[in-house]
């Protein structure tokens, strides 16, 4: 599980009273931990003019927060789906958005599980800062979120950043936690190089962040199942990276692309709840990686 902050603390003193008739009152309601006053009493504050953004932030963030603990504590799936939605209306938070792709996950709901947990990405690279995350939380979301994308049955759209680039598993620095290569599920017809519906539509994904991004240098990877020869998988995965080198030529990227073969020999590893060397599994491996150099 995803660890939790379970301290909280509230400087109210810092926030300016101004001219908010409901200041003393709401202030009152959070710091003697009545969520459901407090819940009342924002609603009232939410598009006030007279009340400051910073007391409207604060009470929000508290109002999250009570709805995520009574989420993690909740046994109903559909309770705590509700419970981590409505912490997600008060605040944008990252541990949110992951706990619902967690959910989907567990649930096999995988286009679900992709959209939560790329979304808990974005949130991690350019959401409030303040929000506590640990390099071992951070690679457990983007682990899970790229096996969530290469499982689900139809493609699955990237959020964009704020910025208007790609994001989602297309990102590779997260607070200081680095991703080496991003893993698409760039797939191709049975013994073919020719790309099947769902890995077209990922190659022109990567088509897209590759002209928005604009990278002096690419390497791509080529991965295969282990089913068939050790011999003509490496091949073949070798063939198939060449077919998204040429695509990407042909859209007009003009940087170096370095392609490698690797066949069966990185598989990785199988995620919480699919049977290692399964088809499931298998799927997950086949993939194209790419990195920019």
């Amino acid at each position: 599980m995803l660890r939790v902050l379970t301290t909280l603390t509230f400087a109210a003193a810092a926030l300016p009273a101004a001219a908010c008739p409901q200041y003393d009152t709401i202030v009152s309601a959070v710091q003697g931990q009545d969520t459901a006053g407090a819940r009342v009493l924002y609603e009232e504050i939410v598009f006030s003019a007279a009340c400051d953004d910073a007391i409207r932030e604060w009470v929000g963030d508290y109002l999250a927060r009570e709805s995520f603990f009574a989420a993690r504590d909740a046994t109903d799936p559909a309770r705590k789906r509700a419970l981590l939605e409505e912490a997600l209306t008060f605040e944008k938070h990252w541990r949110s958005y992951a706990e619902l792709g967690r959910l989907s996950w567990e649930a096999r709901d995988y286009p679900d599980a992709a959209r939560n947990l790329q979304l808990a990405l974005n949130e991690l690279s350019e959401g409030d800062q303040s929000h506590a995350a640990a390099p071992e939380e951070i690679a457990e979301v983007y682990d899970l979120a790229t096996a969530a994308v290469a499982l689900a049955e139809t493609a699955v759209d990237m959020p964009k950043t704020r910025s208007g680039q790609t994001g989602g598993i297309f990102q590779t620095s997260f607070r200081g936690f680095e991703v080496e290569e991003v893993s698409l599920p760039i797939t191709f017809k049975y013994d073919s190089t020719e790309f099947d519906d769902v890995g077209r539509d990922y190659a022109n994904a990567l088509v897209e962040h590759i002209a928005l991004a604009a990278p002096p240098a690419i390497r791509l990877g080529g991965h295969t199942d282990p089913l068939g020869s050790e011999d003509y998988n490496l091949a073949l995965s070798e063939a198939r990276a060449e077919t998204v080198r040429q695509l990407l030529l042909s859209k007009g990227y003009a940087g170096q692309i370095t392609v490698e073969g690797h066949g069966e020999t990185m598989l990785p590893p199988a995620p919480p709840g699919i049977e290692p060397n399964s088809p499931e599994h298998f799927r997950i491996a086949r993939r194209v990686a790419f990195s920019a150099e």
